[in-house]
């Protein structure tokens, strides 16, 4: 009998060449959400992905930057949601704490967070700081764990987007600008001058009792339930990952602080 590991990895080479036909071309996989949905209630029914609880009443979050987040809707919320009935939330919170993994990519952590019943609850969304383990049949060995997370030229704006995971699904990040400002520094080494506003994407997991491979993170699984794959972010070839891959705008936030939320000196 075959073990867990040995299928999954069986299961990454023969289904890659099939995943690979699938990828939609940039054109037609943009969405452009490119403003903020005010939440129209207070009230939230159902349950944010909790990963933790980390306080009452007060964040234990540290590093990075921190800033409001702006749900888009209510019933994106809805969906988003998973664990637990919600009573009256607020205070709604985005943590960016990134560092570079190398080669100009940046890994570290997401944090959505807020307040209910007077408890802070956070889901936290990871991109790896390492490489792919190099396994015998397993694609993308060696390559860095956050290597679809970098700054970028588009349009002649200095932006950058990426992926992050929990347990219960996937996000993308993606950071624009406030104001118009040209591109400076290089990709690796972003000179980031001004404010930037971001926008959240998500993709939760279906619901399986099939396991997640402890190899490769969800960005480099090419079909099933934990592929969250898409080409608009891998390939840069726009801002916002298309619905075709499954992915819905989550919400925004603005006045992020690039140098403290990406660790750079």
């Amino acid at each position: 009998m075959k073990t867990v590991n040995e299928t999954l990895k069986m299961i990454s080479k023969s289904s890659a060449l099939l995943a690979l036909t699938l990828v939609t071309a940039c054109s037609n996989s943009q969405q452009n959400n490119t403003s903020a949905l005010p939440v129209t209630s207070t009230v939230i029914p159902g349950a944010v992905i909790i990963d933790n609880t980390i306080g009452s009443g007060s964040s234990s979050i540290t590093g990075g930057s921190t800033t409001t987040f702006k749900p888009a809707s209510l019933s994106v919320m809805n969906e988003y949601v998973a664990t637990h009935p919600l009573n009256n939330p607020s205070n709604f919170k985005i943590n960016l704490n990134l560092s570079q993994a190398g080669s100009g990519r940046y890994g570290g952590t997401v944090t959505i967070s807020y307040i209910d019943n007077g408890i802070q609850y956070s889901g936290v969304f990871n991109a790896g700081m390492g490489k792919n383990q190099s396994l015998k049949g397993m694609y993308d060995n060696d390559r860095l764990e956050a290597d679809y997370n970098y700054w970028f030229t588009y349009e002649n704006q200095l932006v950058f987007t990426g992926f992050f995971e929990d347990q219960y699904g996937a996000i993308t990040i993606t950071l624009v600008p406030q104001t118009t400002q040209p591109a400076s520094g290089n990709d690796g080494e972003p000179i980031l001058t001004g404010p930037y506003k971001g926008y959240v994407y998500f993709k939760n997991f279906a619901v399986t009792t099939a396991p997640h491979s402890p190899y490769r993170s969800c960005w480099y699984t090419y079909m099933g339930p934990y592929d969250c794959r898409s080409n608009v972010i891998q390939t840069k070839c726009g801002l916002f990952p298309g619905s075709e891959a499954g992915y819905k705008l989550l919400g925004t936030f603005s006045n992020i602080d690039t140098s403290a939320a990406f660790n750079i000196n």
